[in-house]
C-alpha cells in the first residue's frame, strides 16, 4: 500500500531537524502543526459532522518513521564523536607527558642559571658598595671644595661668584643648594671664627656671610610674597622648600601668615549689619536673672558671624598650605595657634570680661556658652582635618585640643570657675533664705523643732542600742541650720547685704501671712541653678563632676534645706505650739502651719527628682561619692518627715484638748428633761464640737495630701471616739434625755460619715447602740448587749452606761446580767 499521499511536508521535515530539532516547538504544539491541515477534510453525514481518522494515522505513521531514521542518525553520530573523544583524549595525554619532562628541564636549567647569578650577585656587591662609597666621597669632596673655595672668595674679596650665580639660577635645585651651601658656610665660619679667636678679618667674614644669608632670605622671602598675591602656588613651593633647608622655613611660615586672608581679616568680628551680645542690654540681663533661662545668645552674632568665617577660611588657606609646603602639618599647627590666641582669645577675654561686671550667674553662663560655641567649632575643624587627610597622625588634632584647653585654662585650672559658681548659688540661695529668716527670726531662734528633734534622735539612738545590745554605728545627723561654718558664712553674707544685720525687734505679729511660709517658686529657681551648674560642671570638668557634683547637693540640702525648708518647718513648728498654748480660746484657730505640709512635700519631690535624675547619674564611677549623696539626702528627707509628724503631734494634742474642753460644758441636766427642744436639735455642746471638728477638716483637706489626710483623721476621730464613750458614762439620761442623746450621736456620726473613711464610721455606730440602751425599755436591754458592738464591751463597761438611766434599779440589774 502506497503512504505517498500522506507523506510529510516540507515545513515539517525542516522541523524534524537533528541540527534544531522542533525548532523550539513543545510536543503538543508540534502534534497541532502536524493536524492542523486534517481537520477540514472531514464529512457530514445524515447532518452530523464526520472525523476520517486516517489522515491522522497516517501521518503520525509517516512522522515515527521519520523520529526513526533521526534516531538511528543520532546514534550513530554519537557514536562517531565518541571515537574522536576517545582519540582526541589520548592524543592530549601523549602531549601532557612530553610537555612535563620538557618543563622539568626548564625547571633545572632556571635554578642553575639563578644560582650562576647570584654567585656572581655576590662578588658585584662588595664592588657596588666600594664604588657608591666613592661616588658619596666624590660628592662631598666637591661641596667641601665648593664651601672652601666660597668661604675663601667672603674671605679675601667679600663675595663669590659661583654662589651668586646658584642665589641668582631659576633652578630651584640650584637655589636649593645655594641655601644649603650658605647655612654650612656659616657652620664653618662661625667654627673657625671659636677655634683661631677674635681675629678682625675672620670676624668680619662671618658678618659677611651672615649677612648674604640674610639678603638672600629677605629675597627669598620678598618673591614669596609676591607669588603669594598672585597665588602662584608653584613658585611659592619652589622658595618654601629652598627656605625649609635654608634655615627651617621660619621666615617662610610667618610671611606666609601675616599675607594670608585669614588673619587679614577684621579679628572682630563685627561686620557691618552683625549685632554684637555686648550692646545688648536685653540679653545681659536675662543672663543675670534666676527667672530668666536664655538659649542661643550667640546665635546670629558677632561671635559666631566671626567662628563661621573662620572655619571657612581655615578650610580654605589649609589646602594652600597643602599645595605650598612638603609638610604641612606644623604650618597647619602653627596657623591653628595663631587663629586661637590671636582671633579667639581677644573676643573671648572681652565677653568674659564684660560679664564678669554682672554678676556671678551672667558671668557662668557666658563662660558656659562660650565654652560650647568654641567646642564645636574646634571639634568642627578636627573632623575637616581628619576627613581630607591632613591630620593621619592626630598631631593638628592635639594641637586643636591644647588651643581650646588654654584658651580657657585661666577658668579651668584648680575648677576656678566652680568657685564662681558657688558663689552663684549661695548668693541665690541667701537671698531666698534672707527675707525669710528676717521676718521669722523670733521662731528661728527659739530652735524648738530642732531642739525636739534632736531629743527625738537620741530617744531612738538609746532604743536602737537596747534593742541590740551594742552601739551601732549613727546614721549622719543634719541640721536645719547648717553647721556653724555654714551658718556664719550666711551671717556675713546678711551683714554685707544689710548693714544692721538681722533685726530682733521686728514684732511677729506685724509679719504677714505669706511671709511665714516657704514658696514652690524659690524651690524651683534654686533647683533649676543647681541644674544649670550641673550642666556646665560636665562640661568643663568632667572629671572632676563626681566631687563637684557632691559640693552642688550639700548647698542644696545643708544650704537651702537647712535655712529655707528647715526654717519653715521651725516656724510651723513655733506656729502649732503657739496655738496649742491658746486651745482654750474661743474664737477658731486657722491652722495656717498646716500649709508646711503640700509645701514641704512638693519641694521634697522636686529636690529628690533633681537628685536622682540630675546629680547622682555624675557619680556612675565613684561609689562612695554616691554613698554620701544618698545619706544625705535621705537624712534631710527623714528629718524633714519627722518634723511633719511632730507638728502633727501638736494638731493632735490640741485638737484632743480642744474637744476635752468643748465636752467638760456639757450640762448636768442636758440628758435629763422633760421635754425636747423644738428650736434646738442637739445640745449646745455638740453643736460647738461639731462645728469645730467640720471647720478643722476643711482646714486639713485643703492643706493635707490623701495620704496624710487620711491619717491624721482616723487618729482625730478615734480619739473624739473614746472622748465620747467616756463622755456619755458621766450624765445621767432619762427617756426624754436618751432622745437628746441620740439626736447628739446622730450628729457625730452624719459629721464623721462626711469624711468618708469607712471603718472610721464603722467605729461610730458603737454610738448609736450605746443611745439606745437609754432609750429602750430595761426589759430590751439585754437583747442590746447581746448584739453589735455592744457585745465586744466588758460587762463592767456596759453596767456604767446602764447604771447612768434615771431609772435604773438595783433589782433589775440582777435580770440582766443574771446569766453573764
Amino acid at each position: 500500500m502506497s503512504f505517498a499521499i500522506y507523506d510529510l511536508e516540507d515545513d515539517v521535515r525542516r522541523l524534524l531537524n537533528i541540527d534544531n530539532f522542533l525548532d523550539g516547538l513543545t510536543p503538543n504544539d508540534f502534534v497541532e502543526e502536524l493536524s492542523k491541515d486534517h481537520i477540514l477534510k472531514g464529512a457530514e453525514v445524515n447532518s452530523l459532522e464526520y472525523l476520517d481518522p486516517k489522515p491522522y494515522i497516517r501521518t503520525f505513521e509517516s512522522t515515527l518513521r521519520h523520529l526513526k531514521q533521526l534516531a538511528d542518525e543520532a546514534h550513530e553520530r554519537r557514536e562517531i564523536a565518541a571515537k574522536q573523544v576517545e582519540d582526541y583524549e589520548l592524543s592530549h595525554s601523549k602531549s601532557v607527558l612530553k610537555l612535563s619532562s620538557e618543563v622539568e628541564q626548564i625547571v633545572a636549567q632556571f635554578d642553575n642559571l639563578d644560582t650562576e647569578i647570584s654567585s656572581i650577585t655576590e662578588k658585584i656587591d662588595p664592588l657596588n658598595q666600594a664604588l657608591n662609597k666613592i661616588t658619596n666621597s666624590r660628592d662631598r669632596l666637591i661641596e667641601t671644595i665648593f664651601l672652601i673655595r666660597s668661604y675663601h672668595g667672603f674671605y679675601t674679596k667679600e663675595k663669590y661668584e659661583p654662589l651668586e650665580k646658584l642665589r641668582t639660577a631659576k633652578d630651584s635645585q640650584l637655589k636649593m643648594k645655594c641655601a644649603k651651601t650658605v647655612n654650612n658656610l656659616l657652620v664653618l665660619a662661625k667654627k673657625i671664627n671659636s677655634l683661631i679667636g677674635n681675629i678682625p678679618k675672620v670676624s668680619k667674614c662671618v658678618t659677611t656671610i651672615e649677612k648674604y644669608g640674610e639678603t638672600m632670605e629677605q629675597a627669598l622671602v620678598e618673591r614669596f610674597e609676591i607669588a603669594s598675591e598672585d597665588n602662584d602656588f608653584e613658585e611659592m613651593s619652589e622658595i618654601a622648600k629652598v627656605l625649609f633647608d635654608f634655615n627651617g622655613g621660619s621666615s617662610v611660615v610667618s610671611a606666609f601668615m601675616n599675607k594670608s586672608d585669614l588673619f587679614l581679616e577684621d579679628a572682630s568680628g563685627e561686620d557691618e549689619g552683625v549685632f554684637s551680645i555686648i550692646d545688648d542690654e536685653k540679653i545681659w540681663a536675662q543672663l543675670a536673672d534666676p527667672n530668666e533661662l536664655p538659649h542661643n545668645v550667640f546665635e546670629d552674632e558677632a561671635t559666631d558671624h566671626l567662628l563661621n568665617k573662620l572655619k571657612v577660611s581655615v578650610k580654605g588657606q589649609s589646602r594652600i598650605v597643602q599645595q605650598v609646603f612638603e609638610q604641612p602639618v606644623p604650618v597647619l599647627k602653627t596657623m591653628v595657634q595663631r587663629v586661637y590666641a590671636q582671633m579667639l582669645q581677644n573676643r573671648v577675654s572681652t565677653l568674659l570680661l564684660f560679664a564678669q561686671q554682672l554678676g556671678a550667674l551672667a558671668h557662668v553662663r557666658i563662660l558656659h556658652a562660650l565654652y560650647v560655641l568654641v567646642g564645636d567649632f574646634t571639634k568642627d575643624m578636627k573632623e575637616f582635618f581628619v576627613t581630607n587627610d591632613f591630620d593621619d597622625n592626630n598631631e593638628i588634632g592635639s594641637n586643636l585640643d591644647q588651643c581650646y584647653h588654654d584658651l580657657f585654662i585661666e577658668y579651668t585650672t584648680d575648677n576656678f570657675f566652680f568657685k564662681i559658681e558657688k558663689e552663684m548659688l549661695e548668693s541665690t540661695i541667701f537671698d531666698i533664705a534672707q527675707e525669710f529668716v528676717q521676718n521669722n527670726e523670733k521662731a528661728l531662734q527659739k530652735k524648738e523643732l530642732e531642739l525636739k528633734l534632736l531629743d527625738h534622735e537620741n530617744e531612738t539612738s538609746a532604743l536602737n542600742m537596747a534593742a541590740v545590745g551594742t552601739q551601732q554605728p549613727q546614721p549622719e545627723k543634719h541640721k536645719f541650720f547648717s553647721d556653724k561654718r555654714r551658718l556664719n558664712k550666711f551671717k556675713e553674707y546678711v551683714k554685707v547685704r544689710l548693714p544692721e544685720g538681722l533685726s530682733s525687734n521686728r514684732d511677729p505679729g506685724l509679719v504677714p501671712q505669706m511671709k511665714a511660709v516657704i514658696k514652690i517658686t524659690d524651690a524651683r529657681i534654686v533647683l533649676k541653678m543647681a541644674i544649670e551648674s550641673v550642666a556646665r560642671i560636665l562640661e568643663l570638668a568632667p572629671a572632676k563632676s563626681p566631687e563637684l557634683s557632691l559640693e552642688i547637693l550639700e548647698m542644696l540640702v545643708l544650704d537651702f534645706g537647712g535655712l529655707y525648708v528647715g526654717g519653715g518647718l521651725e516656724v510651723a513648728y513655733d506656729r502649732a505650739r503657739q496655738e496649742l498654748m491658746g486651745v482654750a480660746q474661743t474664737q477658731d484657730p486657722n491652722f495656717d502651719y498646716l500649709k508646711i505640709f503640700n509645701l514641704t512635700s512638693e519641694v521634697l519631690l522636686l529636690l529628690s527628682s533633681c537628685i536622682k535624675k540630675i546629680i547622682l547619674p555624675c557619680t556612675v564611677n565613684n561609689p562612695a561619692v554616691r554613698s554620701r549623696m544618698i545619706s544625705l539626702t535621705n537624712g534631710f528627707v527623714q528629718r524633714c518627715e519627722t518634723s511633719l509628724n511632730l507638728i502633727l503631734e501638736c494638731l493632735v494634742e490640741f485638737v484632743t484638748l480642744r474637744l476635752n474642753h468643748s465636752l467638760q460644758k456639757q450640762k448636768k441636766k442636758d440628758f435629763i428633761c422633760d421635754k425636747i427642744d423644738a428650736i434646738q436639735d442637739y445640745t449646745e455642746v455638740c453643736e460647738e464640737l461639731s462645728d469645730f471638728i467640720v471647720h478643722l477638716h476643711a482646714l486639713m483637706k485643703k492643706d493635707l495630701n490623701d495620704a496624710n489626710l487620711n491619717n491624721v483623721l482616723i487618729k482625730i476621730g478615734m480619739i473624739l471616739l473614746n472622748l465620747l464613750l467616756d463622755h456619755f458614762k458621766r450624765f445621767g439620761v432619762n427617756s426624754t434625755g436618751g432622745i437628746v442623746l441620740t439626736q447628739d450621736v446622730i450628729r457625730y456620726q452624719s459629721v464623721i460619715e462626711s469624711w468618708e473613711i469607712p471603718e472610721l464610721s464603722e467605729r461610730f455606730q458603737i454610738l448609736r447602740e450605746i443611745s439606745n440602751l437609754f432609750t429602750v425599755q430595761p426589759n430590751l436591754i439585754n437583747s442590746l448587749i447581746t448584739e453589735g458592738h455592744l457585745a465586744t464591751l466588758k460587762v463592767s463597761t456596759v453596767r456604767q452606761y446602764i447604771s447612768k438611766r434615771t431609772d435604773f434599779s438595783p433589782s433589775y440589774m440582777e435580770i440582766i446580767f443574771g446569766r453573764k
